[in-house]
């Protein structure tokens, strides 16, 4: 009963979130006709896997994003959540060996947790080819427990603009920014050697373009630290979504995480293999992580 009332839930909690969605039209305005751009348009991703019985796992990703465009201001909302959950499944036999019974026991545990929202306001890139600077700002909250990230909150102010050839609906196939950030950062594990509050000079870039039938998109983030320089971090993502219908797509990508300085672990210390632990130390965590994903993309 268990397992399936957690099944339940995995396949219900997807459909109840992409159901809430579809209100506030998630999608990229710059795909979209002129005709079009005062209202919400957007597009929500999904990708779900399970297994149950004798173990158990579970896998539940969505994301969503949605923008509007009026005549001098361009609305960006963005928000996903990725989380996997394990079960480790003990079975015990009680009694004789000629009668005997057998007691099943799980315990779950989330392996994985990412989570993030984020909005952006800025002035909309003009139809006509020009790349003078347009200023925009931007808030976002996001929080990774595999990389020991309880929350991490940053405010950007900036400019950016958009270069290349306007194509059909005003589409710009690449855009840059550049912004101040302040930043807020509480780790798992608390690093004395490393402020909470830091002053961050942001870089956007966002590629895309079509080859055939796919879409294809390169979007990335770098932070660099002005009080500690030797603290950078990268966020990539690289994607490819294939059309199935008008409203449905296949995606696949691959998102790359990179941090200098990385959140620290507290681990349990063995004065060797087999003895018990005598105490625990804190150590950095790997500075790089690799995400990939298949998805279901839904149009609105």
């Amino acid at each position: 009963m268990r397992t399936r009332a957690r099944c339940c839930r995995i396949v219900l909690l997807p459909v109840a979130l992409l159901l809430a969605s579809a209100p506030s039209a998630l999608a990229q305005t710059a795909n979209a006709p002129a005709s079009v751009r005062h209202r919400w348009t957007g597009q929500a991703n999904l990708n779900l896997a399970g297994s149950y019985g004798n173990a158990g796992s579970g896998s539940l990703g969505v994301s969503a994003a949605a923008a509007r465009q009026t005549g001098w201001l361009r609305v960006m909302l963005e928000g996903g959540l990725l989380r996997t959950s394990t079960d480790t499944v003990t079975r015990q036999a009680f009694g004789s060996p000629d009668a005997f019974s057998v007691r099943r026991t799980v315990e779950s545990r989330t392996s994985a947790d990412r989570t993030h929202v984020r909005a952006r306001f800025a002035e909309p890139s003009p139809e006509d080819g020009s790349t003078s600077p347009r200023f925009f700002a931007a808030a976002g909250w996001e929080r990774d427990a595999p990389a020991g990230v309880r929350s991490r909150l940053d405010l950007t102010v900036g400019m950016g603009t958009a270069w290349g050839r306007t194509r059909a609906g005003g589409r710009r196939p690449f855009e840059t920014s550049l912004g101040l950030s302040a930043i807020h950062q509480s780790d798992e594990v608390a690093d004395p050697g490393v402020e909470t509050a830091s002053l961050g000079l942001r870089l956007d870039v966002r590629a895309q373009t079509r080859y055939r039938s796919a879409d294809l998109a390169l979007v990335s983030a770098t932070t660099w630290n002005l009080r500690n320089t030797d603290d950078l971090r990268v966020d990539v993502t690289s994607s490819a979504a294939f059309p199935l219908s008008q409203r449905l797509a296949f995606r696949t990508s691959v998102q790359t995480l990179f941090d200098s300085r990385p959140s620290l672990e507290r681990l349990s210390l063995f004065p060797v293999p087999g003895e018990p632990p005598v105490g625990t130390v804190v150590a950095p965590r790997r500075r790089m992580d690799l995400i990939v994903l298949a998805a279901l993309v839904i149009r609105f």
